[in-house]
């Protein structure tokens, strides 16, 4: 004859019916849920992220006035970086400009700094220093004191100033290479 075993576990009915826990645990479970999804949203941006950054590095690389590096880098089977030549400037000692029109009179204090396209231009500018600061004036004093007041008109001096710089000195038949004029110092009084 078969008995039957009451089961250990108790049947759906008899287990008390306690609204809390349950209240208390969909939450929870949400909460983690959440978590979960937002750790594995927060890996896969930054594995992405590291991996895009190695491949932008792993490709052009820049050195500025290196030039000696590109074979050298060649020869190690590296990633061959571009040489960029690096910036030429020359500064021109700070001065004073009086600058006026019918109605006012004023002076203008400015330091300029050109950038210059190579090393013979630089010389070039160097050796005729007077020549240069001579131009350089006589172009700023024939501008009126509102002009040299806006962004606008500072922008058209630099222009102004580049093309004359530009020019060729007496004796050369080539001009120098000035690739922008920029002002250091600029007051206007």
């Amino acid at each position: 004859m078969a008995t039957s075993k009451p089961s250990a576990v108790p049947s759906r009915n008899s287990l008390p019916k306690n609204g809390k826990s349950s209240r208390l645990l969909r939450p929870i479970l949400s909460l983690l849920v959440l978590l979960a999804v937002a750790g594995i949203s927060v890996a896969t941006t930054w594995l992405l992220t590291t991996r895009m950054q190695k491949n932008e590095a792993s490709g052009l690389q820049l050195a500025v006035g290196d030039a000696q590096a590109a074979p050298t880098q060649q020869a190690r089977n590296e990633p061959v970086s571009a040489i960029v030549p690096a910036p030429i400037f020359l500064a021109i000692e700070p001065f004073t400009v009086t600058v006026n029109n019918d109605e006012m009179e004023r002076m203008v204090h400015m330091a300029i700094t050109l950038r210059i396209s190579d090393d013979q231009s630089r010389t070039l500018l160097e050796k005729y220093m007077p020549e240069v600061r001579n131009r350089i004036l006589m172009l700023v004093s024939g501008q009126s004191p509102q002009a040299v007041q806006t962004p606008q008109g500072k922008r058209d001096l630099a222009t102004a100033i580049q093309k004359s710089l530009s020019q060729p000195f007496t004796p050369n038949p080539d001009g120098q290479r000035i690739s922008d004029v920029l002002f250091t110092a600029f007051v206007v009084q």
